[in-house]
């Protein structure tokens, strides 16, 4: 009996003895200062250390990975945000706000368990025109149907130029195995210089004492064809109310272009319009940025940007307009 138990725990202490397994810890720091007009509801400009990121948003994380045989893996990835200006979390009392997920892998795709990034936010990032950065100026990730969920059950594969995922994240409200779901479905495809992706989003959220369908979709496409990078790309959000639904809109269309080996210049502009019970908002972006690369892990970045605002998304009388002035350094580690 004892020999029984003891021959496959012998097995699998020399299969972990022979499995390869690697750990990566790699990061972002990103500071520097902005200037932003019309900060307040007098039309006071405000000065103010950027310490969470303005081209990247600072993050220290850790990823590995075990070789399982067969083409198997096992994986994991943990990764925090911080405030270099103070060294706080950017969360407070949440170390792993990132990501903090563990999954398995193979020829199959893989399914990964935990906090991540959404199905929309993945398939977003293939046509956004700056990849997410600069998310202080552009409305990227408030178009990406919650840029990360909670509980979330996620699979993503990849077969030739074609990449899918789904998603699940339950909601884990007793009553209901409904409430607080969230379910995604996505695809991109690349292929040379072009691609092109699209997302569907359904989740059920609380709203008015009640949980009501929310509903997201996002479409866009991409060139990158040497020095050249277009992005253009469109999302529609819904949330059901009992009254009038809730409705916002986003598109964008923009760019970057590398001058020389060192220099990169880009632009793009963000459209969003909303309405929250019969009453409509509209804001509307452009920024230039620019970046001058010290080394493959260093460089340093300018950027200017102008929004209007109007209507409810106005955020005072005096505030229907900023202009905003960003500089600094990031390092990838």
């Amino acid at each position: 009996m004892k020999k029984s138990v003891m021959l496959p725990v012998l097995l699998g202490v020399s299969g972990l003895a022979s499995a390869q397994s690697a750990l990566t810890v790699y990061g972002s720091i990103d500071g520097g200062v902005r200037y932003a007009t019309n900060a307040d509801a007098e039309g006071n400009g405000k000065l103010t250390m950027t310490s969470n990121g303005t081209s990247m948003s600072n993050r220290l994380g850790f990823k590995g990975v075990e070789d399982l045989g067969g083409g198997y893996n096992a994986h994991f990835a943990l990764e925090s945000g911080f405030i270099n200006g103070t060294g706080a979390l950017d969360v407070p009392n949440t170390l792993f706000n990132r990501t903090a997920t563990v999954g398995i892998g193979g020829a199959f795709g893989s399914i990964d368990v935990g906090r991540q990034y959404t199905v929309a936010s993945r398939t977003i990032a293939v046509y956004e025109p700056f990849a997410f950065r600069f998310p202080l100026s552009t409305y990227a990730v408030a178009a990406s149907a919650g840029f990360r969920f909670n509980n979330d059950i996620q699979y993503s594969g990849t077969l030739g130029p074609v990449t899918v995922r789904a998603e699940y994240a339950p909601g884990e409200q007793a009553g209901s195995v409904n409430n607080g779901t969230a379910k995604a479905i996505g695809a991109s495809y690349s292929l040379g210089s072009v691609a092109f992706g699209g997302a569907y989003t359904r989740r059920t959220l609380p709203v008015a004492a009640a949980y009501r369908e929310n509903s997201h979709f996002t479409l866009g496409a991409a060139y990158n064809g040497g020095p050249l990078r277009l992005a253009v790309g469109y999302a529609d959000e819904k949330q059901e109310t009992g009254a009038l639904d809730n409705t916002s809109r986003y598109s964008w269309l923009g760019g970057e272009y590398l001058i020389t080996p060192f220099v990169k210049v880009g632009s793009a502009y963000y459209w969003n319009k909303t309405e929250t019970a019969g009453t409509a908002g509209k804001r509307d972006t452009l920024i230039l940025t620019s970046y001058y690369t010290l080394s493959k892990r260093s460089s340093l970045y300018a950027e200017i940007d102008r929004t209007n605002f109007d209507g409810k998304l106005a955020m005072s009388a005096a505030q229907t307009r900023q202009t905003g002035v960003s500089i600094g350094v990031n390092h990838l580690f």
